[in-house]
């Protein structure tokens, strides 16, 4: 269902538990951000939980937001050049169970809304990262509450350490290499050939979904796959699985790995 004015004029419009003014567009299976002039800046929070929404774009100005509610989308990309003109006081921001796989997409939220002190995104791939938490307490300064959890003295601590540390640089290579393949499948045109994996890549790809123990995890490979991005965060973890599941007895009380055929 298209976002008109129509939609909007029609929509529930409530006080919420914390007395701000939100607009309730629960579940009307929505596309895209389109039409929010229509609001006139009236509301503190945007109820959009439940709909078909896969990139946050296109709001207008709206300078009394503070709220956005988005758990139960599709969203796998922000714009920050959006975000961060029209939505200068947004504090709060709630993205559970969207497709948020990328730490650069993490990243991009804290550019996005430089006055963010609430995200929850339980149930987005991202958060299956190594050091998932760490990361984002690091790269977001302002959040004081991270997944329904409030964040420690302690953990900051723990953040600047990581950041300080050879695998906080790791981390950081390959959110580039995210961001650069990203961009890269942001340009592509028609005629143009998409980015391709190596004979190798192909394999681990194909090793990885091999050895992958959930269904989300499936799922992860194969959405960072097809928007042309290899997960290489997950090729340690499948290189030791495959290592355990080769570990046999030889005979005389030692073990010896079996090489996959």
């Amino acid at each position: 269902m298209r976002l008109s004015a129509e939609l909007l004029n029609s929509a529930e419009q409530r006080p919420n538990a914390l007395g701000e003014r939100e607009l309730v567009l629960r579940g009307r299976g929505v596309p895209l951000i389109e039409h929010l002039g229509a609001t006139r800046d009236a509301f503190d929070t945007f109820d959009f939980t439940d709909n078909r929404l896969t990139h946050l774009d296109n709001f207008p100005r709206l300078n009394r937001l503070t709220n956005l509610l988005l758990s139960g989308n599709w969203i796998e990309t922000v714009s920050v050049e959006n975000l961060s003109k029209n939505l200068p006081n947004v504090t709060s921001l709630t993205l559970s169970f969207n497709r948020i796989s990328s730490l650069h997409e993490v990243t991009n939220l804290g550019k996005s809304f430089p006055k963010l002190e609430f995200l929850t995104l339980v149930g987005n791939p991202v958060t299956r990262r190594q050091h998932y938490r760490l990361y984002v307490i690091h790269h977001i300064p302002t959040l004081r509450v991270l997944d329904m959890q409030r964040i420690s003295r302690s953990e900051r601590d723990k953040a600047q350490r990581l950041a300080r540390s050879a695998a906080g640089a790791a981390m950081e290579s390959d959110v580039q290499l995210e961001k650069q393949q990203e961009q890269k499948s942001k340009t592509f045109t028609p005629g143009e050939e998409k980015p391709i994996f190596t004979k190798e890549q192909k394999q681990q790809l194909r090793d990885m979904v091999a050895a992958a123990k959930t269904p989300q995890e499936i799922e992860e490979i194969e959405s960072m796959a097809q928007k042309g991005i290899f997960p290489s965060h997950l090729l340690d973890n499948n290189k030791r699985r495959a290592a355990e599941d080769t570990t046999v007895p030889n005979g005389n009380g030692n073990t010896k790995k079996l090489r996959a055929n």
